[in-house]
């Protein structure tokens, strides 16, 4: 994918996890590994529902903005890390998805029981507290994405999603949601028999 191709794709994406309800506010940002090892990552302090492509800043494979001037997201560490332990990545979704954000309050990760979930999501695995942005948190992430993990649920945070094109990722994010909403009432219901 060339640069300008990835900057169109990431504002897209932007603004489908905004109107998805995938993020709100300033929350989530997005990356995309260009051919040679630069990353494209959206800027800090930005909604991911707003943004152009001539936001998008590009850094380095270490993290080094290519442009002193912009700010990159401050969960860059995380995208940095998932990078470095998985070749066959070349986007990282990170996004605040309100049920999602729900199970992993109480404490774990949310019940796979609908069909979307176990044939499509897959296996989501669950990271304790870290500061957000900090080192700590993206190495904890970066263990499970070595394991072969695509979806991370960070405990009083959001999720991760990797993948090797953001159409993916999105969905990946999309359906973890869903299975957190449907988890959620489906435990309202049961407590009330």
């Amino acid at each position: 994918m060339s640069e300008e191709s990835a900057r169109s794709a990431m504002v897209a994406y932007g603004a489908r996890l905004w109107q998805r309800g995938l993020v709100s506010g300033t929350s989530g940002n997005v990356s995309v590994k260009l051919d040679g090892g630069d990353l494209l990552v959206t800027p800090s302090g930005r909604s991911l529902g707003t943004l152009g492509v001539d936001d998008i800043v590009r850094v380095g494979g270490d993290g080094t903005p290519r442009d002193a001037a912009r700010r990159p997201t401050s969960e860059l560490p995380l995208h940095l890390a998932a990078y470095r332990v998985r070749a066959d990545v070349r986007c990282v979704v990170h996004t605040h998805p309100t049920f999602c954000v729900v199970w992993s309050v109480r404490g774990r990760s949310f019940p796979q029981e609908t069909v979307g979930a176990r044939e499509t999501l897959g296996p989501v695995a669950w990271t304790p507290y870290r500061a957000n942005g900090s080192q700590e948190l993206a190495e904890a992430c970066a263990e499970a994405f070595a394991k072969n993990f695509d979806v991370v649920l960070m405990e009083r945070h959001g999720l991760s999603a990797i993948s090797e094109d953001l159409e993916r990722a999105f969905d990946l994010t999309d359906q973890a949601e869903d299975a957190a909403r449907v988890a959620y009432f489906a435990s309202l219901s049961w407590s009330t028999e």
